[in-house]
């Protein structure tokens, strides 16, 4: 609900001053571009894969989201389409959104569909906001995290996770990626390549 209000208040100053748009962060790493593309694909996930259990907040955010992107991006040259088909093609492809499926399934989210039913369903959601979410992205080099399509200027960066102390590993060394496999965590100690790149905001290679 609080990020529904907070879209019709970007919908209204960022089409009154249309040049607020292109301000940015003083943390190089967020965008209030991909921070309102992240609510939306949150909520659409959470309709997709458990329709009976979300909450009717998640389709007030999604109208409101992307009402405010169809309100902004014209004053940008860009033009939305005002009525896509569900079954539009989108840039997010299956195996990404499988990708998060995964992680949700990883901590416990409750599912009433499997991926393969739940993607026509979050790619209906995701054919109102997508295109448009992107290239206002492109247009103001936002940072280039993941489901936020490329960027012509900038490389891709990975999310940056918290370490995962736990009592049998308190250095937080040891962590499971989406594909089940065991990495050392960029944020434990250690002066290694990764940690590197991470510390100047470089993708790795």
């Amino acid at each position: 609900a609080s990020w529904e209000q907070w879209a019709a208040d970007v919908a209204e100053t960022h089409s009154t001053y249309p040049v607020v748009v292109l301000f940015r962060s003083p943390n190089a790493l967020r965008s209030w571009i991909v921070g309102l593309l992240a609510v939306l694909d949150s909520a659409a996930l959470y309709l997709a894969l458990s329709p009976e259990d979300a909450p009717s907040e998640a389709r007030l955010c999604l109208r409101m989201g992307f009402t405010t992107l169809r309100v902004i991006a014209p004053l940008w040259k860009i033009v939305p389409d005002p009525d896509p088909l569900p079954d539009t093609p989108i840039e997010l492809s299956y195996e990404d959104f499988a990708e998060g499926v995964s992680r949700l399934q990883q901590v416990g989210f409750p599912m009433e569909r499997t991926p393969e039913e739940a993607w026509p369903h979050f790619r209906g959601w995701r054919v109102n906001y997508e295109d448009t979410a992107y290239r206002l992205a492109e247009l103001i080099a936002a940072v280039p995290a993941p489901w936020s399509g490329s960027r012509t200027r900038l490389g891709d960066i990975a999310p940056r996770r918290p370490v995962d102390r736990t009592p049998d590993d308190p250095a937080g060394q040891r962590h499971v990626d989406a594909k089940g496999r065991l990495v050392r965590s960029l944020g434990s100690r250690g002066g290694g390549p990764a940690r590197r790149r991470a510390s100047r905001n470089l993708p790795p290679p």
